[in-house]
Order: C-alpha cells, then sequence, then structure tokens
C-alpha cells in the first residue's frame, strides 16, 4: 500500500518522503511533486491493485472533511459522484463507501438518510452512483467524481467518455479544488484515459496528473 498511500499525498499534495517521491517519480514520469493538488487525476493500475477501495476510501474522505455549504445556494448540495460503464460496477464502489463511512461511528453520524444508490449526509454532500450518461449530470453542483473503470466505458456511440468528461467539468467548475479522478485497468488505445495518459503522462501540468503504477500496487 505505500503506492497508494503516496497516490493519495499526490492528490491532495501533502509532502513525500524520500521514498515515497521515488515512487512518484516512477508512475508519473515528473520529478517535481504537485505544488498544489490537482483538479484531474488519471490513474491506470492493474487488475485486483485496489482500485475500488482506494477510490471509496477518497470519495469519503472529500465527502466528510470538506466545507463545500459557501458555495452552495439554499438547498443545494454538493454532490459526491461514483459513476461506471452500468449500475452493478458503479455498485460495487458504493458498498464500499457505505461500508467505510458504517465502519468509523463518527462518519456514520454524519449519514443523514441513505438510499440504495445515495447517501446523505449532515454537511450538504450527497454521495450518488449513476452511470456514465453524460444526461445523468447536468444541473449537479459536482465536488468529485470517481469514473470508475473508465478504459472500458464507450468510447462511441450515445454516450461516449469524452461527452462524459465534457459535461462533468462545468459542474466542478463551481467548487474550487473540486476533483475528478478517473481510475481503470488498461483496456485500449483509444478512450478518454488512452487520450490522457498520451497528452498527459510525464508532464509537469497544474491541473492534470497522469499516474501509471505497476500492476502489483
Amino acid at each position: 500500500w505505500a503506492s497508494w498511500l503516496t497516490w493519495l499525498k499526490c492528490v491532495f499534495a501533502i509532502p513525500m518522503t524520500a521514498d515515497e517521491l521515488a515512487i512518484y517519480q516512477q508512475c508519473t514520469g515528473r520529478t517535481e511533486q504537485p505544488g498544489k493538488p490537482p483538479s484531474e487525476i488519471f490513474t491506470v493500475v492493474g487488475r485486483r491493485g485496489g482500485k475500488s477501495f482506494i477510490s471509496s476510501l477518497t470519495a469519503c474522505f472529500i465527502a466528510c472533511f470538506s466545507d463545500f455549504k459557501r458555495y452552495l445556494n439554499a438547498g443545494e448540495r454538493a454532490a459526491i459522484l461514483i459513476l461506471a460503464r452500468d449500475r452493478d460496477q458503479a455498485k460495487i464502489v458504493f458498498n464500499y463507501v457505505s461500508g467505510i463511512l458504517h465502519a468509523v461511528p463518527p462518519l456514520a453520524a454524519m449519514i443523514a438518510v441513505e438510499r440504495a444508490d445515495e447517501i446523505e449526509l449532515d454537511n450538504d454532500v450527497i454521495i450518488m452512483v449513476k452511470t456514465s450518461d453524460y444526461r445523468a449530470i447536468r444541473g449537479l453542483t459536482v465536488a468529485a467524481a470517481v469514473l470508475d473503470e473508465v478504459a472500458f466505458w464507450d468510447s462511441e456511440g450515445t454516450s461516449p467518455d469524452r461527452e462524459v468528461l465534457t459535461a462533468l467539468r462545468p459542474a466542478t467548475s463551481t467548487i474550487p479544488g473540486a476533483k475528478l479522478i478517473a481510475i481503470s485497468t488498461p483496456y485500449s488505445q483509444v478512450g478518454a484515459l488512452y487520450e490522457a495518459h498520451r497528452d498527459h503522462y510525464g508532464k509537469d501540468d497544474e491541473h492534470i496528473l497522469v499516474w501509471q503504477a505497476d500492476t502489483r500496487a
């Protein structure tokens, strides 16, 4: 889990140890760690690499330990979205989220309402499961989005992965520090994950970071 702890420090721009910096350099192709948290993180990790758990943990941390109220209108909630190709896949991550919240009593006490695919917290945050359909995103105020196994999303058709990203970016624009976390097993040389890796891996872009882990990460 040393690689995942380093990944978390990278996501939140927490100072690293020398050993963690070496992991960061190996996995990102960069030399210097981020000076501020990147807004988009594309993570490529092999099967059984702990992707679903770590993305769930990140979603819970953002949902429970952030204060978004000053950015919300009356009656509005900040959404933590879990997006997947289908609801069965999204439910895997959602079950992790529910398990983490219920396992920690102070976090469990924050749960106001729990439904089959939503958890409302008492801090005006709602954690939601949705399929990768850009039409389902419009109108939401998104504080964080976890794009699970994004390499397996459709790159063509009625709701291609690029359109989902295009819909998400404006939805995060009113929340400073909002995050888009795409995490997946590699699949093919098409689609949003491949394009992000091609265009941003190893480059010092303060907004977009690409992390390519060893399959044992």
